[in-house]
C-alpha cells in the first residue's frame, strides 16, 4: 500500500498528527478549526490597564494576578508580562531578605545558622527569577512595548521596620540634580515617570542573569562552616565545600546570557529614536530623570567590558590581581603576589574554597596574599596568563579623577548601573 494511502487510512495517525500540532500552538491552533484573531493594541492596552493601576499603586500581589489573566487572554501581552515581571521581582526579593533577615537573627541566639532553610530560601527566589526572565523576553520581544511608571511613589516598607517610614518613602527618589545640587525634598523631580521600553527589558533580563549566576554559586557550596565565626575566639579556618559542580557550570552559562541580553540592550538603546523620560539614554538623548548622563565613550566602555568578560570566561585573558591590586592601592599591590584570575578555569573546573587567614595576621606579604588566594580561587589562579583590558580601564578611569577631570565617578556609577 503507498505510503500517503496508509498516512489517511489511519485515524490513530491521524489524530496524533493533529494533537501534535495543537499542542506546538499551545492551544491557539485546533485540528478542524482556525486561530482565534490575535488581539490589537488597543485590547492588550485594556487587558493589561488593571495590573499596570495595581503596580502603580503598590499593590505587588494584585498586580501579578491581573497580569497573569491578561496573559491568559494573549501570552504575547508584552506590558502585562512587565507588569507581573516587576511585581514578581519586588515580593521575590521582599520574601528573601524576610527570610534570610530571620536565619540570621535566630543565629545570633542559637550560635548557628539554619543553613537548611537558607538554602530553601535561595531556591525558592532563582525559582522566581526564571519566571520572571521569561516575562522580560514577553516583553523585549515586542519593539513596540512600553510602560509608564513611577519607582519613587510605590508606599512598601523596603527596610523591613514593620512600617512605611520615611526611608522607604526615599529609597527610589532621585536626590542629585546633575549639576552638582540636592534636589530639596517634596521637589517633584525626585520621583520622575520613567517610560520603559523594549532596551530596559533587555536591561532587566542581564541584571536577572547575573542575579541568577550568583545565587547558582550560593548553592553550589555547603556554607556550614561559617558557624565557625559566631563561636570561634579567633580567626577560624574555613572550608566550604563544593557539593554541587552542575550549579557552577549553570551559573557560567547565565553570566554569557546576561552578557548578551546587556549587549541587545545596548544596541537597542543606541537605535531609539524617541527621548523621552529614558531609564538609561543613548548619547542623543537628553530626557533622562536619572542624573547620569552617557556619552559615547560611556557606550564604548560598556561594549569594551562585555567583550572583557567574554574572553575571561573562554580563559583567554585573566585579571592581574597585583594590577587590580593597585588601582585599590599602589601599597596593597606591591604586596600582593604577580599571579592571575583565571575566571573561565575557575567556573570551569570549581573546587573547596579554603579560608585560613590566622598567617595575615601575624604578617603581610606575597607569599601569604597568594596562599589565601590559592585557597579562595582553586584553579582559577594562574601564575602566568594574557592580562584582561579590563583592569586598564578602571586605571584610566581613576586617572580622570585624579586629573580632576571627575568621570572615574560617574563611569564607574555607569558601569556598575549597566552591568
Amino acid at each position: 500500500m503507498p505510503r500517503s494511502s496508509a498516512v489517511v487510512s489511519s485515524p490513530s495517525r491521524a489524530g496524533l498528527a493533529c494533537a501534535a500540532l495543537a499542542a506546538l500552538a499551545s492551544g491557539v491552533i485546533a485540528c478542524g478549526g482556525a486561530a482565534p484573531a490575535a488581539r490589537s493594541v488597543a485590547d492588550r492596552a485594556a487587558d493589561s490597564a488593571p495590573a499596570v493601576a495595581a503596580l502603580t499603586a503598590s499593590r505587588f500581589d494584585d498586580a501579578v494576578a491581573a497580569a497573569g489573566q491578561a496573559l491568559a487572554r494573549d501570552p504575547a501581552n508584552a506590558r502585562a508580562a512587565a507588569v507581573r515581571a516587576i511585581a514578581s521581582y519586588v515580593l521575590a526579593g521582599h520574601a528573601l531578605i524576610h527570610q534570610l533577615g530571620d536565619i540570621i537573627e535566630k543565629a545570633e541566639r542559637v550560635e548557628f545558622l539554619d543553613h537548611q532553610g537558607g538554602r530553601a530560601a535561595w531556591q525558592g527566589f532563582l525559582t522566581q527569577l526564571e519566571a520572571i526572565d521569561r516575562d522580560l523576553a514577553v516583553a523585549a520581544a515586542d519593539r513596540g512595548f512600553s510602560l509608564e511608571l513611577c519607582l519613587a511613589c510605590w508606599e512598601r516598607d523596603w527596610n523591613h521596620s514593620g512600617a512605611i517610614d520615611h526611608r522607604d518613602r526615599q529609597l527610589f527618589e532621585i536626590e542629585l540634580d546633575g549639576k552638582g545640587g540636592v534636589l530639596p525634598d517634596g521637589d517633584p523631580r525626585r520621583r520622575p515617570t520613567f517610560r520603559f521600553d523594549t532596551g530596559d527589558a533587555e536591561w532587566a533580563r542581564a541584571m536577572i542573569a547575573f542575579q541568577r549566576a550568583a545565587g547558582e554559586l550560593v548553592l553550589a557550596y555547603k556554607w556550614s562552616d561559617l558557624d565557625k565565626l559566631l563561636t570561634a575566639k579567633g580567626p577560624p579556618s574555613l572550608v566550604i565545600r563544593l557539593t554541587d559542580r552542575p550549579r557552577v557550570i549553570r551559573a557560567r552559562e547565565l553570566v554569557l546570557a546576561g552578557l548578551d541580553a546587556a549587549d541587545r540592550c545596548r544596541a537597542a538603546y543606541l537605535a531609539e529614536t524617541d527621548d523621552d523620560r529614558e531609564w538609561v539614554p543613548s548619547p542623543r538623548q537628553r530626557s533622562h530623570p536619572m542624573p547620569l548622563s552617557a556619552d559615547a565613550a560611556v557606550y564604548r566602555t560598556w561594549e569594551g567590558v562585555t567583550g572583557d568578560l567574554r574572553r575571561m570566561l573562554r580563559s583567554e585573558e585573566a585579571i592581574s590581581l597585583r594590577e587590580l591590586a593597585k588601582v585599590a592601592d599602589d601599597d596593597l599591590g606591591s604586596r600582593v603576589p604577580d599571579g592571575f584570575l583565571d575566571l573561565g578555569r575557575m567556573l570551569a573546573e570549581p573546587a573547596d574554597i579554603a579560608l585560613d587567614f590566622s598567617e595575615l595576621m601575624q604578617r603581610q606579604d606575597a607569599q601569604v596574599f597568594e596562599k589565601i588566594l590559592r585557597g579562595v580561587l582553586g584553579r582559577g589562579y594562574q601564575t602566568a596568563m594574557k592580562p584582561t583590558p579590563l583592569v586598564g580601564r578602571l586605571r584610566q578611569m581613576k586617572g580622570e579623577l585624579e586629573r580632576g577631570e571627575d568621570t572615574f565617578e560617574r563611569k564607574l556609577r555607569y558601569l556598575l548601573w549597566l552591568n
